[in-house]
């Protein structure tokens, strides 16, 4: 069963702290929908996820069925279908 955990995920973009400690579970075949006003945090979450340079994980983790995703390359986190 794959599963996404992502505990006390810290995020900063240049120098400005965007989350502040996220923390999210997702387990195969469950469905979320992240919604909220512009800024706060939905596309830098997944930016993070993806691997994306500019968004600088300063604090937490993130593993799917595992393994830390924060060790992947990009490259990696796509194949283990990530994106």
């Amino acid at each position: 069963m794959s599963t996404i955990i992502i505990e006390n995920l810290h995020v900063k973009v240049e120098d400005k702290e965007i989350l502040k400690g996220i923390d999210l579970t997702i387990n195969e075949n469950e469905i979320h929908a992240l919604m909220g006003p512009n800024g706060n945090g939905k596309s830098t979450l997944l930016a993070a996820i993806m691997g994306n340079p500019k968004f600088v994980i300063t604090q937490g983790s993130i593993t799917f069925d595992g393994k830390d995703v924060l060790r992947m390359s990009v490259d990696e986190r796509s194949k283990a279908g990530l994106f």
